[in-house]
């Protein structure tokens, strides 16, 4: 596989579910191939922009993120034994000579830090450059509004309340993101780092305010990644590590809101890459229950199906690699085990169309919850 990486800058490992044991271990295990040997040197997390930021912050100054991560961190990765691991490889390699380099690259922020740290510090922020935005008159309604995002669950404001907080917005932008002093650019805490948040909030109201239909989410991860990597670690490579419907190429929710893959891909073309990871029988968690369920018998014909084959019913079958060399047209499972796109996407996902690689795994077990 190293030789079909030559060229690739970001490479995406995607997940099904977020809840089956197999997918992560050998997520880490690429991982540790891809930092140990191929020089990769940074890690993009689906979890928050502004918590992990932070958490980096905590790790450099000798703190262990696996103590830190509950709460701060999207909890199937901070509270399943096999997202553990992960986070106590992190620990390991920043006590190296080589650390990786963490960040995260959701735009969603309800972690514990966020709710307690984003709004306070972007006031102060915003104080340093246009003292009268940050004065309680206009600063209060914002931050009302603000905070009920960052929960997630906001109520609906009224027409004129949602136009003030976008005009806000808007005057924030203009006096923080206009003409940032080049050591200001880029770093936990920068300016431009406080100008990725606003894009975040923002993102986080059009998308909750409109039930869906405005869908900035993604967006604004794509985004996210692509200044991570163009202006706090430029010339670096990176793996990044989320659920596939985040990561893959050409979903979308309709033309004007692709999904934040899609949005790399446009950016960084050929240098993006994506692996995909499949099963053909076994569990999985549901993590929204927090039960176990079963993985779908594959369709007759599909690409599992003819994967599954090839080692009968054995629990110890080794998983198998494949590269694309072209879109494979065979149905498959595109991802939540499931064979159609998201809610408007035009198709199923595709080995050699939304992802460039697939590990198979004959049979999948489902994570364990550990805190």
């Amino acid at each position: 596989m190293a030789k079909e990486l030559d060229g690739v800058r970001v490479l995406a490992l995607g997940e099904q579910t977020h809840g089956g044991r197999e997918e992560f271990l050998l997520k880490l295990r690429l991982l540790r191939f891809l930092h140990e040997k191929l020089g990769y040197e940074v890690l993009l997390l689906e979890s928050g922009f502004y918590d992990i930021g932070r958490l980096a912050q905590a790790m450099a100054a000798g703190q262990s993120l696996d103590a830190l991560a509950p709460g701060n961190v999207f909890f199937m990765y901070a509270k399943t034994a096999e997202g553990r691991l992960l986070l106590q490889y992190l620990d390991r390699r920043q006590r190296s000579s080589r650390p990786l380099q963490l960040a995260g690259f959701d735009s969603q922020h309800s972690g514990e830090l966020s709710l307690k740290g984003l709004l306070p510090g972007l006031r102060e922020r915003i104080q340093q450059r246009a003292p009268e935005l940050a004065r309680d008159h206009l600063w209060q309604p914002f931050a009302q509004l603000a905070q009920a995002l960052l929960s997630l669950r906001p109520p609906l404001p009224e027409a004129a309340e949602q136009a003030g907080f976008f005009q806000q917005v808007q005057a924030q932008r203009q006096a923080l993101c206009r003409e940032i002093p080049p050591e200001q650019r880029a770093g936990v805490g920068s300016e431009g780092w406080w100008c990725q948040l606003l894009g975040s909030i923002e993102s986080q109201a059009r998308s909750l305010w409109s039930e869906g239909r405005d869908f900035q989410r993604d967006i604004q991860m794509g985004r996210h990644a692509i200044w991570l990597m163009e202006q706090q670690f430029p010339g670096k490579k990176a793996v990044v590590w989320a659920h596939t419907v985040h990561v893959a190429r050409g979903f979308e929710r309709s033309p004007a809101h692709p999904q934040s893959g899609e949005v790399m891909a446009r950016h960084w073309g050929p240098a993006y890459k994506v692996l995909q990871f499949s099963a053909s029988g076994g569990q999985v968690l549901d993590y929204l229950r927090a039960v176990p369920q079963s993985v779908p018998a594959p369709v007759p014909g599909s690409l599992e199906a003819l994967l599954g084959r090839s080692h009968p019913g054995a629990v110890a079958s080794p998983a198998q690699l494949l590269i694309a060399r072209g879109p494979v047209t065979l149905p498959q499972h595109n991802f939540e085990y499931q064979s159609g796109g998201i809610e408007a996407s035009r198709g199923p996902g595709r080995l050699g169309q939304n992802w460039d690689f697939l590990i198979h795994i004959p049979r999948m077990s489902p994570v364990q919850m550990v805190r």
